[in-house]
């Protein structure tokens, strides 16, 4: 049954983020898929968690993260903060340079999912980058999307 429900949700195509959380010096990322705008009023989000990521518990120290939504062409970075580092890659002021769109938000509030916690984040400011194709992840590995020239 694991298997096979891992392999029926490779199969749902999602954006790729960064989320991360800063208190005091401590300061990390983390790459979701698992990302979702929740309610236009108030404006909120929410995203899961593992429970093991170590970004949890500053997460809920912080009491803040910021959202950044990933381009194509920034699979490094995707790969860096899901474990993988890549040289040369971070976070400049709490978010992804060069993403297509950074959510700063307040945590909300966290409940139980399972293996995972599931945040919910008031955005609380949203800067915006130039318009172009996001970085998609679907049936294990990065997509393009046709996008117009």
């Amino acid at each position: 049954m694991k298997e096979a429900f891992k392999e029926a949700l490779s199969r749902f195509a999602s954006g790729v983020t960064v989320v991360a959380a800063r208190a005091g010096e401590e300061e990390r990322g983390m790459t979701a898929t698992a990302f979702m705008s929740l309610s236009l009023e108030p404006p909120l989000v929410a995203l899961a968690v593992s429970e093991r990521a170590k970004l949890l518990p500053l997460l809920e120290r912080a009491g803040a993260f910021t959202v950044s939504l990933l381009r194509e062409g920034q699979e490094a970075v995707s790969e860096h903060f899901a474990g993988r580092p890549k040289e040369g890659v971070g976070l400049v002021g709490g978010r992804v340079e060069g993403a297509l769109a950074a959510l700063r938000c307040r945590l909300e509030a966290l409940y139980p999912g399972g293996d995972h916690r599931i945040v919910v984040g008031r955005v609380e400011e949203v800067e915006l980058a130039e318009m172009g194709p996001p970085l998609l992840y679907f049936a294990r590995g990065y997509r393009r999307l046709l996008w117009p020239s």
